[in-house]
């Protein structure tokens, strides 16, 4: 017998095998039961989620000759047919290949005819968004009054791409991507069949590089399968497979953090790049262990059910109350500007270690603080030594502060302190949301105050009072909020003091810039004209 692929063998053949949707197949059910079926459906949802194999169940419970009406018998003559795909009456369409005006007069013509072997027509049309327009066309006024006994079900990726009357026309049901838990207990089903065994942070692993389509994860268990020449499946033969590194690399890489070691992570990803790993692959790997990192920390215990290894889940807590959200909230925020630059640059090494520095706060401490900093910093911290490592929160050299946040500050005024190094990037970030107050703010100094408090200080009192409007004050708020987890206290001053500010000193023309942004006026010359 020919060898069937694993997510062949295991494709569901009852609406009680489909994972993770028990939306749609209490939905089709419940449509089933009361007779009250559509004439079109519209399957949404990511590859790999189910949407084929619940057309087919569908194909099959309506032209079961045995079955209770909710579920197919799989074993009478129809249902071995439809399987096998050896039934004239239900058709599956590629419209990726089969895409023209031609193809689709052709469907619309054979609808005409009564079902020959079945009691009813199927027609199921995957990844219809491909059709032209002229297809869409021909197709939609059989769409809208079919012929008696003829269904057509449509599948898409992208819906978007569907005309509106298309989509007006179906019932449209969507497939939501399938949760790690779920995943892994389908894979332990498949390879306790298959008399093996593997490690549940292997299967976790596949569960995670899946991201959500349970396909893909059946085809990587496939490839792990034949690449391990054990009984048992190891976390090392994912990885290998993979091309991917352990989740204590970035265990260690957060340690190196939490102390500013920058040597110690300029090492790490000097083994990473020497082992030949891709590093695109390996930022998507750190932002997924940052983004449990955040999450952990928020939900302790309840992290499980939001797909975070057991094993994992209590190791991450702890280091995730040591960093604190609001650093964990800068390196998400550089791992993510990282990932969009990293994949079609010549030099993403350099660009991690680039990132590296700036995570670490160097990037706007000069030389000699930098040198000064590494001759008091402690020497290079092994992992059990954490506890007794310094905050990354440690606020850089420069930094104008009036009071101590101290090392049980909370994360939101901990991060604040980070604010000179981040406010090139906030200013970028308010500008998206509000032209007229980042004009404001370059017209004004910041500076960090006790507390939770970011002070801003103008040189007139008229520009102060501009400030302090919720207009404009809210799109700096809620950039502060996105940076750093939290909202501080913002308050406007007429500058009466040279304290050093975080911003640094105006372009003359940006100042002008400004003026004529906030007074929507214009530039004239000395004659009047513009």
């Amino acid at each position: 017998m020919t060898y069937q692929a694993i997510y062949r063998q295991w494709r569901p053949q009852l609406f009680a095998d489909l994972v993770g949707q028990e939306h749609v197949t209490r939905t089709l059910q419940n449509a089933l039961t009361l007779d009250r079926l559509a004439h079109a459906y519209l399957f949404c949802g990511p590859r790999g989620t189910g949407k084929t194999s619940a057309a087919k169940i569908l194909a099959k419970t309506i032209n079961c000759e045995n079955g209770s009406g909710r579920e197919p018998c799989n074993q009478c003559a129809s249902c071995l047919g439809i399987t096998a795909g050896r039934v004239m009456d239900v058709q599956e369409i590629d419209a990726a290949s089969n895409r023209g005006i031609d193809e689709i007069r052709d469907l619309r013509d054979k609808t005409r005819y009564a079902p020959v072997e079945v009691r009813h027509k199927v027609y199921i049309i995957d990844e219809v968004h491909m059709l032209t327009s002229e297809a869409f066309n021909a197709l939609l006024k059989t769409l809208e009054e079919p012929p008696e006994r003829v269904l057509f079900i449509l599948a898409t990726t992208e819906p978007h791409k569907l005309p509106a009357t298309i989509i007006s026309r179906c019932q449209r049901l969507d497939f939501h991507l399938i949760g790690v838990s779920d995943i892994v207990e389908r894979l332990s089903k498949i390879v306790t069949a298959a008399e093996r065994v593997c490690d549940e942070q292997a299967m976790y692993l596949i569960a995670e590089e899946a991201a959500g389509g349970l396909r893909d994860a059946l085809s990587l268990l496939e490839q792990v399968m034949a690449y391990s020449q054990n009984d048992k499946i190891s976390q090392e033969d994912v990885l290998a497979v993979l091309g991917a590194v352990g989740r204590d690399v970035f265990y260690d890489f957060t340690e190196f953090l939490s102390h500013r070691d920058l040597a110690g992570a300029l090492l790490l990803l000097q083994d990473v790049a020497a082992g030949g790993k891709d590093l695109h692959h390996f930022t998507q790997q750190a932002v997924s262990y940052y983004r449990d990192l955040m999450v952990a920390g928020v939900c302790g215990d309840d992290a499980v059910r939001l797909g975070i290894a057991p094993e994992w889940a209590k190791r991450l807590k702890s280091q995730s109350d040591r960093l604190g959200m609001g650093t964990i909230g800068m390196v998400l925020a550089e791992l993510h500007a990282l990932l969009a630059e990293i994949r079609w640059s010549t030099r993403p090494r350099l660009l991690w270690e680039l990132a590296i520095i700036r995570m670490l706060g160097f990037g706007a401490v000069s030389s000699e603080t930098q040198a000064e900093k590494a001759a008091a910093a402690p020497k290079r911290a092994e992992p059990q030594q954490v506890s007794q490592a310094q905050n990354i929160s440690e606020p850089p050299s420069g930094y104008k502060k009036s009071a101590s946040a101290g090392p049980s500050a909370p994360a939101g005024q901990a991060s604040l302190q980070n604010l000179e190094r981040m406010w090139p990037r906030i200013m970028d970030l308010v500008k998206k949301e509000s032209v007229k107050t980042h004009a404001l703010l370059l017209s004004g100094e910041a500076v960090c105050c006790e507390g939770n408090t970011l002070e801003i200080r103008f040189g007139g009192a008229f520009l102060c009072e501009m400030m302090e409007s919720n207009e404009n004050k809210k799109p700096l708020q809620d950039v502060l909020q996105k940076v750093f987890g939290t909202v501080p206290a913002i308050r406007c001053r007429v500058s009466t003091d040279s304290a050093k500010p975080v911003t640094g000193e105006k372009d003359p023309e940006e100042l002008i810039s400004s003026a004529v942004e906030i007074f929507h006026g214009k530039v004239v010359d000395d004659t009047g004209r513009s």
